[in-house]
């Protein structure tokens, strides 16, 4: 259960880790099918198809994985994952409930690699370049009904972020990193640093970058997210998303996480 200084840490810092969000044994099982889910997509086993799963293309060596609780991969521990009560208990901690679907991928990196992606605020397709006013309403609103987490499979130390920065107007440094120089130095940028089993859980509102540090082996991260569900919330289907439609999709889901689909399904705008 995330603590009172873990939640405070979120709303002032924009991110906490917690060590005690995944069960040893279903870490373990996590990593295997990562790995396995790697190795379909190098071979070709599992592509880019007209449904849409997320893995680059036939055959290519992945780097980001967004199709894994599709049926194709065969590997039902991510959706158990998804909907795990370690994971449920933090996000509901944040946002409250109910809570429908939103996305569970994996990052992959194997050093060296020249892997940096600039920094940023996830903010889609909002202004990236507004006045005070549009910049601070931006980050009062966007994305303020879900948690995302990032989950170390192996150790990780890829994620860099300006602890407090989803809280406030960018300086005119930040300015400069974020529109013209994005692989710059930042003041008071902070390296997470993870651990095998640890997760961090991350307001994408933030400054931040992804980038593999100098020697290191490889990245291995799955990257999560839920939704509180609100009825009458409707919003656009992200294209990234559009194969989860096909029906075999939700028939190969465990029964309790097609109540998070059937959620996440009736708010979108096809």
């Amino acid at each position: 259960m995330a603590t009172p200084l873990q939640l405070e840490q979120y709303r002032e810092q924009g991110y906490f880790v917690a060590a005690d969000a995944v069960a040893p044994d279903m870490l373990a099982a996590l990593e295997a099918g990562a790995r396995r889910s790697v190795e379909k997509v190098r071979s070709g086993a599992v592509v880019v198809a007209p449904e849409r799963i997320s893995t680059g293309g036939p055959g290519v060596e992945p780097r980001h994985i967004l199709g894994l609780i599709a049926p194709e991969f065969g590997e039902p521990i991510f959706a158990e994952y998804l909907t795990s009560e370690p994971v449920e208990t933090y996000v509901r901690a944040v946002v409250g409930g109910p809570l429908r679907l939103g996305w569970v991928g994996l990052i992959v990196l194997c050093g060296p690699t020249d892997y940096d992606t600039g920094w940023h605020r996830d903010f889609g397709q909002e202004e990236r370049d507004g006045s005070r006013e549009v910049e601070l309403e931006i980050l009062g609103r966007y994305r303020k009904n879900l948690v995302k987490w990032h989950l170390a499979l192996a150790d990780d130390a890829c994620l860099w972020l300006v602890p407090g920065s989803q809280r406030r107007y960018r300086t005119e440094r930040e300015r400069e990193v974020l529109i013209n120089d994005p692989k710059g130095a930042v003041p008071n940028a902070r390296q997470i640093v993870l651990q095998k089993g640890q997760t961090i859980f991350w307001t994408g509102n933030t400054i931040h970058r992804g980038r593999l540090p100098s020697g290191a082996a490889e990245r291995l991260t799955l990257t999560g997210a839920l939704v509180k569900h609100e009825e009458d919330q409707r919003e656009a289907l992200d294209e990234r998303f559009r194969w989860r439609l096909a029906d075999k999709v939700r028939a190969g889901l465990p029964a309790r996480m097609q109540c998070y689909y059937d959620r996440w399904r009736r708010v979108q705008d096809v």
